[in-house]
């Protein structure tokens, strides 16, 4: 029996791997599998386990090999970037509540309170914590990890393989999401702020009257249970917006 191995390349093999490519690429930082406590083979399994159930659907869409190592490099590199792109704004979504629980920490006084952040594999604010993690829950509770996996299939539409990539859009982009998501960050954050700016101006102002009186042991449990006291009552409200905002930038990006 006479095997084809060329044939076999770039009808089975080639377009697999392309595909594994871009979904692996995308999958590094995936919100929930891309964390820092989940394991590269855990990872890599996983984007195998995606690619086996898209290549069906898929090589379709997949160009022949090409002929010349160099265009084979640029196809390769290209269905990666595509990859990076994708996860890195899903990254930049989540980055907007760890945004959010940094200025709320600073303006409660638990700037200070530290605790390992498993997503990150590093110390971050209590409540940088507590949100990031909270909203990488809420992600699978309401389902909209479909919206992602269907997102992530549009990259098909959006970005076709083996056509060039508009890298300066991508870039402005990219950009532009980055602003948007810290703008959002500082707004989703805004009742923290202004009543961190009331607690310090009213110190200022008494200390001003009773010099003598060490104002900040006496108004930080206040800053602390009056921030907590806040925070329960937004914490939803936080959440919600957010599953918002993150629904509506995915739609509009990838979505066709």
């Amino acid at each position: 029996m006479n095997i084809n191995l060329d044939a076999q390349l770039s009808g089975q093999v080639f377009p697999f791997m392309l595909v594994f490519t871009r979904l692996g690429a995308g999958l590094m930082m995936f919100p929930g599998v891309g964390e820092a406590f989940v394991t590269p083979r855990a990872r890599m399994m996983f984007a195998l386990a995606l690619t086996f159930l898209l290549y069906p659907v898929l090589t379709p869409l997949i160009p022949a090999i090409p002929k010349q190592p160099a265009d084979l490099v640029q196809l390769v590199a290209m269905e990666a970037l595509v990859g990076i792109f994708f996860g890195s704004i899903m990254r930049l979504l989540v980055d907007i509540v760890e945004t959010a629980g940094s200025l709320i920490a600073m303006d409660i006084g638990l700037s200070n309170a530290m605790i390992l952040n498993p997503a990150l594999a590093a110390q971050s604010a209590l409540t940088s914590v507590f949100l990031s993690t909270a909203a990488i829950a809420l992600v699978f509770v309401t389902e909209l990890d479909e919206l992602l996996f269907r997102a992530l299939l549009d990259t098909y539409t959006v970005f076709p393989p083996g056509q060039t990539l508009p890298f300066g859009d991508l870039v402005q982009t990219f950009i532009q999401t980055m602003s948007k998501c810290f703008s959002i960050g500082v707004q989703l954050a805004s009742p923290f702020i202004v009543m961190g700016l009331l607690i310090y101006a009213t110190m200022g102002i008494m200390q001003r009257l009773m010099p003598q009186v060490q104002l900040f042991l006496v108004l930080l449990p206040v800053q602390i249970w009056g921030g907590f006291f806040v925070f329960s009552f937004t914490v939803a409200v936080i959440l919600g917006l957010w599953l918002k905002v993150f629904d509506d930038i995915v739609a509009t990006l990838f979505i066709r």
